[in-house]
């Protein structure tokens, strides 16, 4: 495997990766927790081609969304 295949996942290595759901990315994505470009890309640049993951990226996304204080998340949470 090169060096840019253990780079980048499809949804289902990164999910299976961070151990979370296919559709728990998507939401990330949605949710802007995973950004366009950095987190993420289209395999080619067509509107309905596979999305492409950025394995060490995603992680740190991840534990930093994990480290947000709980209290901050609940505040966010009733303001919406």
């Amino acid at each position: 495997m090169n060096d840019i295949s253990q780079k980048w996942g499809t949804s289902r290595r990164t999910s299976d990766q961070l151990q979370i759901s296919e559709k728990t990315l998507y939401r990330w994505r949605q949710s802007n927790i995973l950004k366009a470009g950095i987190h993420f890309r289209r395999k080619f640049p067509v509107a309905n081609s596979p999305i492409l993951y950025n394995l060490e990226l995603c992680e740190q996304a991840m534990a930093d969304a994990f480290a947000r204080d709980p209290r901050t998340l609940e505040l966010a949470a009733h303001k919406q």
